[in-house]
């Protein structure tokens, strides 16, 4: 039976009210596997560890560090949010089929630390020091998997826009070979064993992005964006998926434009890649999180409840399919 999830933002703001008032809707729905909602940016969540021990200063919307300091970091690492969803979950004894945990990768984390106030391009940032990502990021990004398995999450997603610019369609950025990113990745998804594993790259995507993920041995399912980037279609390689056993999750409605979709139009686009991909398709969600409706309406209330009714769509479309 295919299953319905959601990849993690929405478009209200932080509090652990609104956490649980989300976790109860989504109950409500029957979305088959909730994330903990993400209602701060999905940087400020991951470095925020960092912050607090002095080794990031935040500034502005901006994260500025060294390689030496960040690198000397010891500590724990805790998203509140995700262990209160949980709670929650457990004090009204809601039924879900998993629970996912979003957790942004290294690769991205580093492309939004700055060495210095100089200049906010990518050049700047923590992702030109290879041996940082490839070691202490790595570590770091790590505890948090644990961390969420712990909490009793048992689907870790990997957030990872970053993989977008950084692989190219030739060569990668900075030095970074293709086995680099192949063992980072291994790396963290190996480090629980209980947990399943995917990765989320939002945006267009070329074929080489694709064939690079396949190759990440414990990453199970590969999350792409279908509605506003239908061009990724193209880059579906049924036999690529069979060899690695791979799988897809699909997002099949935009999560940036406030216009609903139609189930037809959800449905068409679902089982479309369903038949290219020869069924290899689970944990179907929209494009990408809800934080991209965030200003699209006139109020926080109707971005939200615009963001349900997209989740209801998904919910059934995926119930049809199954029971074709």
């Amino acid at each position: 039976m295919l299953r319905s999830s959601h990849v993690g933002s929405f478009p209200l703001e932080y509090s652990l009210s609104n956490v649980e008032r989300i976790v109860v809707d989504l109950a409500s729905l029957g979305l088959d596997v909730p994330p903990y909602p993400q209602l701060r940016s999905f940087i400020d969540i991951y470095l925020e560890p960092l912050v607090r021990a002095g080794l990031l200063v935040y500034e502005k919307g901006f994260f500025y560090g060294s390689p030496k300091d960040i690198s000397s970091w010891s500590g724990v690492v805790d998203v509140p949010e995700a262990k209160y969803a949980v709670e929650v979950i457990m004090r009204l004894k809601l039924r879900f089929k998993g629970l996912r945990a979003p957790i942004t990768g290294p690769f991205t984390l580093a492309s939004r630390i700055y060495l210095s106030r100089e200049s906010a391009t990518l050049s700047n940032t923590l992702l030109t020091h290879n041996e940082v990502v490839k070691g202490f990021l790595k570590e770091y990004v790590s505890y948090f998997v644990e961390y969420m398995a712990d909490l009793g999450y048992n689907i870790v997603f990997l957030d990872e826009p970053a993989l977008g610019f950084i692989i190219g369609a030739r060569r990668n950025l900075y030095n970074y070979s293709d086995t680099d990113i192949v063992e980072v990745l291994d790396y963290i998804a190996k480090y629980v064993a209980n947990v399943e594993v995917g990765i989320h790259v939002c945006g267009r995507i070329h074929k080489r992005i694709l064939e690079i993920l396949a190759e990440v041995s414990r990453i199970k399912y590969l999350s792409l964006e279908f509605h506003d980037n239908p061009t990724n279609i193209d880059v579906l390689d049924k036999s690529l998926l069979e060899k690695y056993d791979k799988i897809i999750s699909p997002g099949i409605i935009s999560t940036r434009n406030p216009r609903l979709e139609s189930e037809e139009e959800a449905y068409t686009l679902l089982e479309k890649i369903y038949n290219i991909t020869g069924g290899r398709v689970d944990l179907i969600s929209g494009d990408c999180g809800f934080g991209g409706l965030r200003g699209t309406l006139s109020n926080s209330e109707e971005e939200y409840r615009l963001a349900l009714m997209k989740l209801e769509k998904v919910i059934k479309v995926c119930r049809r399919l199954t029971y074709v």
